[in-house]
């Protein structure tokens, strides 16, 4: 099989790394073993796959970072346009079994990808589509105002998802049974969990003492809540004076995130490390006793797993997509309840009866999140999907 990966929206580590983005490294890096790949996308595509030393993968560039300095709204653009004109250019051998994979149903992705299904009609397209926008005045926390306001386009983009792509992957059940209600096949939606790679925190000595009491993992967005947590945090450190809070991770809100731990007064108990990754976050994770989640609006979320197996319980809101994610090791407090959120905290780091047992559940729960077990499930249900099965 030739898969064909369009994904033309990439802000490549250590700027960023979406859940998005870490499914499709880690599944190309399992999957090329047994097919030919080929990454279509920006500069960022590129970046991505040498920053992860992805190997026997053959890559094409649509050039567009010039039009960064316009702004972000023509960025996004001329990503579109430069994708749709330079697909012209892919021409599928005869000889092979193609497949058409797209990271998500952004424009810049879905556009390029439904052109290429018309020239090649036959050829099963897979589409990725990992969080839905929430709806507008719904009242209820989102992942930030663009996205929010992306709603109207990304139902209109999924209409003609519905129509032309053989198999559509989501991230949660609940996003999965929105998508047959619309009218599709169970077998043509798959729920795609991630995975860890679980080699490498086994590769990890355990430290000898504990630096954070808490770690938190993830991009530093409005959707993953790392403002919330500091006014959660505050509480924290109101009940435990020497409290001290890891962040990994990078994204839109740091310089926000920074400018409230200063005046929240919390410059001793936080600090940030921006991107990690491999044995470098994993050093930091095992230093780490309880790991937070405190996402506000998610369709899943694999970076807390990393921290599930090495026996780190956690701490998160009652998201119905977490319910699945998350069942076990967690402690959950109700969506904006932040003083309970605190006290789940607290009683982790001050209960040792609690955090065992609660440590015992997240570390079993952790080795289920394999990554050479869930690429095989994910790559089984997309040939079951499109009928190779």
């Amino acid at each position: 099989m030739h898969i064909h990966w369009i994904t033309n929206t990439i802000i490549p580590p250590p700027i960023s790394l979406g859940g998005g983005d870490r499914i499709m490294v880690e599944c190309i890096r399992r999957w090329s073993g047994e097919h030919k790949i080929t990454v279509y996308g920006n500069e960022g595509a590129k970046q991505l796959c040498d920053w992860f030393e992805l190997k026997g993968i053959e890559h094409v560039t649509w050039p567009a970072d010039k039009w960064k300095k316009y702004g972000r709204l023509t960025w996004w653009l001329a990503q579109t346009l430069i994708g749709c004109r330079r697909v012209k250019d892919i021409t599928f051998s005869p000889d092979e079994k193609h497949l058409i994979m797209v990271t998500s149903e952004f424009q810049p992705n879905s556009m390029p990808a439904f052109r290429l299904k018309r020239r090649y009609p036959k050829t099963p397209l897979v589409m990725e589509s990992f969080l839905l926008a929430p709806k507008w005045f719904s009242g209820k926390p989102g992942p930030g105002w663009i996205f929010t306001a992306y709603r109207p386009f990304q139902k209109a983009l999924l209409r003609k998802v519905l129509r032309e792509a053989e198999m559509i992957l989501v991230t949660g059940e609940e996003d999965r049974e929105f998508i047959i209600n619309e009218g599709r096949t169970p077998d043509s939606v798959f729920a795609v969990k991630g995975g860890v790679d679980l080699a490498i925190p086994r590769s990890v000595p355990e430290p000898p003492k504990k630096d954070y009491d808490v770690i938190f993992i993830g991009r530093l967005h409005p959707q993953k809540g790392p403002l919330e947590l500091m006014d959660i945090w505050k509480m924290v450190v109101a009940k435990k004076p020497d409290a001290r809070l890891a962040m990994i991770g990078s994204g839109p809100l740091e310089a926000q995130c920074k400018a409230k731990v200063q005046r929240l007064g919390l410059e001793k108990h936080v600090e940030f490390f921006g991107f990690r990754d491999g044995v470098e976050k994993y050093k930091i994770v095992k230093a780490s006793r309880v790991v937070v989640h405190p996402a506000v609006y998610d369709s899943g979320g694999m970076a807390a797993a990393e921290a599930l197996c090495c026996g780190l319980p956690g701490v998160s809101f009652d998201l119905p997509a977490l319910r699945t994610y998350y069942p076990r090791g967690w402690l959950k407090a109700p969506p904006g309840d932040f003083s309970q959120f605190a006290d789940h905290i607290y009683r982790l780091l001050t209960e040792p009866a609690l955090y065992a047992e609660t440590s015992r559940e997240a570390y079993a729960a952790g080795l289920e999140w394999d990554w050479n077990v869930r690429a095989k499930v994910i790559w089984d249900g997309i040939a079951k999907g499109i009928g190779l099965a």
